[in-house]
């Protein structure tokens, strides 16, 4: 038979157990909403961003206590930077705020207005006039990220050729037309485009360097050859 007074000591000790336990949970949220923030820690690798200005978004959302502070709000404000791309927040326990950003990395100008990452997100600093040396993309918007990786392709296809490209169009028909940083313009029109690119630098290929620096404008929207144009006062010998 169990006696009586062992569980009445067994319960008195769990009950015991249960209220300091308890007691303690209650008592940290307790301490923890009066306890301010004292620490922001900033990590990430900055070349435009400014950590005045990250300072200036997230000061005054830094007022309330540990758990009172919404981490929420505080990424969204950080994200209103331009040159922010991805930001992440987190407390530490008991009065710091760790903050990890992720800055923008442009790879071209998108329509002279804006700048497009290398996943084609579309950001606009207010230093904009620091990337001209950067080429320029202009496409229908809701094509830029696949014009984007077109891009890259065509550019290394001219690098081989020593050619420099600064400028790649596509028109809401879907007619392409390249700039070169030597100012020559080749058209591709709206029919098969990569198809006769590719064409295009096996025929430079053939030409040969000398020739190829001597051409103002090639058009490539003829079904069977292409028309070129030399620049003045050059002359070409076959």
């Amino acid at each position: 038979m169990i006696d009586t007074r062992i569980v009445v000591q067994l319960s008195a000790v769990v009950f015991i157990i249960a209220a300091i336990l308890l007691s303690r949970s209650t008592l940290q949220k307790i301490m923890a909403e009066y306890i301010p923030i004292r620490y922001v820690q900033v990590e990430g690798a900055f070349q435009y961003i400014d950590k005045e200005d990250i300072k200036n978004k997230i000061a005054p959302l830094v007022q309330l206590s540990y758990f009172s502070v919404d981490l929420q709000v505080i990424q969204n404000s950080v994200m209103g930077l331009p040159w922010a791309e991805k930001v992440q927040v987190q407390r530490i326990w008991p009065d710091r705020l760790k903050l990890r950003i992720y800055e923008q990395k442009p790879v071209v100008r998108w329509q002279r207005e804006s700048l497009l990452n290398v996943k084609g997100d579309i950001f606009k600093p207010m230093n904009l006039d620091e990337f001209q040396s950067l080429p320029v993309l202009y496409a229908p918007v809701e094509q830029r990220q696949q014009m984007l990786q077109v891009m890259d392709g065509l550019t290394l296809s001219l690098m081989d050729q020593g050619l420099h490209l600064t400028e790649f169009r596509v028109s809401e028909r879907q007619s392409w037309l390249l700039e070169m940083e030597n100012g020559m313009i080749i058209q591709l029109g709206r029919f098969q485009p990569l198809q006769k690119f590719t064409l295009l630098m096996q025929a430079l290929m053939v030409i040969g360097s000398e020739l190829v620096e001597k051409i103002v404008y090639i058009d490539m929207r003829y079904p069977n050859g292409y028309a070129v144009r030399w620049r003045e006062n050059e002359q070409v010998i076959w």
